[in-house]
């Protein structure tokens, strides 16, 4: 283990760089190629754009759809509430009507 710490403290060991080196870093600075950001046409950015926003309106109807079905599937379920408490007063009450005409 020893070993690899000599290695490594004499690989990383601080050296001067030699007196050509900000020369040669220059040159090849300006040897190398320009490389310019590919340009992005106007169409692709409004094609994205357009797309985007018919994901945004199809997501936004879907959930307003499902909205929609859990607001009248909750209607219904009161409605039916409603009818069975409406049904149990009425059965109520031919029940004590006919209890009072057997007796």
């Amino acid at each position: 283990m020893a070993s690899l710490d000599d290695e490594l403290r004499s690989a990383l060991r601080r050296r001067e760089p030699s007196p050509d080196f900000t020369q040669r870093v220059l040159a090849r600075v300006a040897a190398a190629p320009v490389r310019r950001a590919p340009r992005v046409s106007l169409a692709g950015v409004r094609w994205v754009a357009a797309m985007a926003a018919t994901l945004l309106l199809a997501a936004g109807g879907l959930e307003y759809r499902h909205y929609q079905g859990e607001r009248a599937k909750s209607q219904v379920l009161l409605a039916v509430r409603i009818a069975g408490s409406k049904l149990n007063k009425a059965q109520k009450k031919v029940q004590m009507l006919t209890h009072r005409s057997i007796s």
